[in-house]
This record gives C-alpha cells, sequence and structure tokens, in this order.
C-alpha cells in the first residue's frame, strides 16, 4: 500500500466520521425551521394598529397570506403560540408612517416589543466635535441697532468668529439643471426643489442662512436678530453687498 492510498483512506474515514456526528440534530441551525422554510412567513407590516404577516416565498391569497392581525398583542399571542410548537422564523419587521414631507415611508423596527420609535436614524457628532454656539441678541423688526458704526464692527466681528465655526455635517452642493449652463442663467437663485432631494444635507444656502442668524445683528429681515431697516440701509450704502449689484441697462 502506497503512502498516497494510505492518505485517501484517512481523509475518507476522517469525512465519514464527521459527517456521522454532524447528522445528530443539536448540531442543526437553530434559527430556521427544518423541512418548512418555504411555509415560513418572513415579513412584518404594520399600518396603523393593524398587523399582517407575509410570507414573500408564497403567492398573495387574501386572509391566507397575509395574515391579518387586529392589533400587535394579536400577533404577540400568535408569536407566542409559534415557539411554544417549536417554530421560530426570523421576520423583518416594517412600520408604516410619514415623513416630514408628508410621504408615505416603511421604517425597518428592530422588535414588535421594543420598536424604539424615538431614536434617530442615525448617529450625531459625538459632544467632543461640536463648537461652542454664538449668543446673538435678537432685535425686533421695529426697532434698529443703538448703533450702526458700532452694529457694522460687531457684523465684521461676527464673521470673523463664525469662520471658526465647525462645518454643518452633511455638507452638499446644489445640483440645479437651469444653472448648469453656463454662460446662461448666471447668478440665479437656486430653482424650487420639489422632490427634498436636499433633506438631511447643508447646503451652501443653508450654511449662509446660519452665518446671518449667528450675528450679533443680522442684516437679514427674516431673522429673528434683524437689527432693523436703516441697519440694511447703512451696510448697503457702506459697500457691504456691492458683490451682489446687479446693472440695468434702461
Amino acid at each position: 500500500m502506497t503512502l498516497t492510498t494510505l492518505l485517501f483512506i484517512i481523509v475518507f474515514l476522517i469525512g465519514l466520521y464527521f459527517y456521522a456526528k454532524c447528522s445528530d440534530p443539536k448540531y442543526h441551525e437553530g434559527l430556521t425551521n427544518n423541512g418548512g422554510e418555504v411555509r415560513c412567513p418572513n415579513l412584518l407590516i404594520q399600518k396603523g394598529s393593524r398587523v399582517y404577516l407575509y410570507n414573500s416565498k408564497l403567492a398573495q391569497v387574501p386572509g391566507v397570506n397575509p395574515v391579518e392581525f387586529e392589533n400587535l398583542e394579536d400577533y404577540t399571542e400568535f408569536l407566542d403560540w409559534q415557539r411554544s410548537q417549536g417554530i421560530r422564523c426570523p421576520v423583518l419587521y416594517l412600520q408604516h408612517s410619514y415623513d416630514a414631507q408628508g410621504n408615505p415611508v416603511y421604517k425597518v423596527r428592530p422588535s414588535v416589543s421594543e420598536p424604539q420609535g424615538g431614536l434617530p436614524p442615525s448617529t450625531t457628532a459625538s459632544a467632543s466635535n461640536i463648537s461652542p454656539t454664538i449668543t446673538s441678541t435678537p432685535s425686533t423688526q421695529g426697532n434698529t441697532a443703538p448703533s450702526i458704526a458700532s452694529s457694522i464692527d460687531d457684523l465684521i466681528k461676527e464673521d470673523s468668529m463664525n469662520a471658526k465655526i465647525m462645518a454643518p455635517p452633511n455638507p452638499k452642493f446644489l445640483v440645479d439643471a437651469t444653472r448648469n449652463d453656463p454662460p446662461y442663467n448666471k447668478n440665479s437663485y437656486p430653482a424650487f426643489d420639489q422632490s427634498s432631494f436636499y433633506v438631511g444635507t447643508t447646503t451652501p444656502l443653508d450654511k449662509i442662512s446660519a452665518k446671518e442668524e449667528n450675528m450679533l445683528y443680522s442684516p437679514n429681515p427674516m431673522d429673528d436678530n434683524w437689527g432693523g431697516a436703516d441697519f440694511t440701509q447703512s451696510l448697503v450704502d457702506q459697500g457691504y453687498y456691492k458683490d451682489n449689484e446687479v446693472s440695468i441697462r434702461v
């Protein structure tokens, strides 16, 4: 008997021993329903108070697939009965809801008993990465700043302080087809975003708005800390908006 034949016999016997030991039911996967994977439901959708249990591997039949429950309590009782019969089916739990724009969405929840609906969808920045905010002194619309000259100095000082503020999260440039054709539509205002494409991101327009809100007195009448009409007019007269001036030929 050659050495190769002896090694082949040893490997064959080891494989036979491994197959015999692993055929024991205690080595089977415990997260699957052995012998009935096709009949195992795998999708749970909650719409309002009603709950629907689907099996995506089978055709949908009213009253059979999906199985309809009046509330989560009825489904919990059904789940307890399944486990008492040794049936354990991994199920993806989806909850029907609406986003801030009123669009219907399905959110993945970790558990029926603990959906954790109040947690944010993504992790926020750690406290060590958050820069201290600048406290602003708001001014009402009818009032002007105490001193226009000193307010302009404060405005310049606020600009230098705003430059040191950490950039907002998820920065993203504006994508606008109406301005992506130079030299046409140059310096025009971005078009209306009806698809909510920039929700959750920070665009250059958001940075401008945040910069004005952090000023001691804002030249923007839409801000709570607006310095007043005289304050804004003084900035125009001193050339603060010189780069934004447009000449119109009459």
